[in-house]
């Protein structure tokens, strides 16, 4: 019988395996990968059922194994349309999700966004409704969330999370924040600048806490005294407000805690004909594209959003297919990228 023949007749798991010389229990196992196989016998799979035109019932699969095959991606309430619009980390790491779950066998993604926090509740809903198989979790959420998304026994690795209680279900990954702000800091005294300001939004989150403990341990070092600017506002308005302020205050550095600050602040900056790299050092974090497309190019912390997405989600992948325990604290190193603005 041809592949012509075949396909009209309707393609089943069994010739799957005849074509690409394997047992059916392999085919079924690449498919819903339950079991690791080699790169081999995994493209010998997967070419012959795309000569084939094989494709997989997920929802009887679905059935059979009670796995929906759905992974959840939270994203905390301060990410609306206009965050993801001014602030590229967010898609950096949901574009970095969608790359992992594309070559792995048919799982998809499910975005739910936390309208406040008030509505966290609809969260709880709506995992226990779509039946996910895993979740990622971007950011800080409340304690009593965390709590009640540890109860639903859904295995869960948490993004840029420094939640100090022990989770069940929870592992985490982030990067060494600490080590950046420190180095970021310490680049700046190095070029000699005397009095640096930290800028950062909301500081008072975890996250960025770990920054400006970095940056208290530089100055500290250096026996420089501590200037802290803190705001609410977006990213980009924040630099572009802290401009004024360390203008008329005579500071000649920042430590940004976001490229985004920093690329608002250089805005602001060169708006009133500061000269930054020669009169002013500035330092962001992050390591986001526009760092290398505005002028001057700004120095920054590489914090690799892309691969800290990756390895999250294989490390769901992995606790998924029970290659991999929960309660992993991965932390990714972090490393200065030297451009004109320090």
């Amino acid at each position: 019988m041809n592949v012509q023949q075949r396909m009209r007749m309707g393609v089943t798991v069994i010739d799957v395996a005849k074509e690409a010389g394997v047992s059916r229990t392999t085919v079924s196992n690449v498919f819903s990968g339950r079991a690791k196989y080699s790169e081999e016998t995994r493209a010998a799979v997967m070419a012959a059922a795309k000569k084939l035109g094989y494709k997989p019932n997920l929802a009887a699969r679905s059935l059979i194994t009670n796995q929906s095959r759905l992974i959840g991606l939270i994203l905390p309430s301060y990410v609306d349309t206009n965050t993801l619009t001014n602030s590229p980390f967010y898609n950096i790491i949901m574009d970095s999700v969608y790359a992992v779950l594309r070559d792995e066998a048919y799982y998809d993604l499910i975005i739910f966004s936390v309208p406040n926090r008030d509505k966290l509740s609809r969260v709880s809903e709506w995992i226990d409704a779509r039946n996910v198989d895993g979740i990622l979790v971007i950011g800080e959420f409340d304690q009593s969330f965390l709590k009640d998304l540890d109860s639903k026994s859904v295995p869960v690795v948490l993004i840029d999370n420094y939640s100090r209680k022990n989770f069940v279900n929870f592992s985490y990954v982030n990067s060494d924040d600490e080590t950046g702000g420190y180095l970021a800091t310490q680049r700046l005294i190095a070029r000699g600048f005397k009095r640096i300001a930290l800028c950062a939004v909301d500081l008072a989150g975890p996250l960025m806490q770990k920054r400006y403990e970095g940056y208290k341990r530089a100055v500290k070092e250096a026996g420089r005294k501590e200037y802290i600017f803190d705001t609410s506002n977006t990213p980009f308005e924040a630099g572009m407000h802290f401009s004024d302020m360390l203008i008329a205050q005579q500071y000649d550095a920042a430590f940004c805690t976001e490229d985004m600050v920093a690329v608002g602040l250089l805005h602001g900056m060169l708006k009133k004909g500061v000269k930054v790299g020669k009169d002013f050092g500035l330092v962001g974090f992050d390591n986001i594209h526009i760092g290398k497309q505005v002028y001057p190019e700004l120095t920054t912390v590489d914090q690799s959003i892309f691969e800290k997405g990756e390895t999250a989600t294989k490390t769901l992948l992995k606790i998924l297919k029970k290659t991999s325990a929960l309660g992993s604290r991965l932390i990714l190193p972090v490393h200065l990228v030297s451009r004109e603005t320090a």
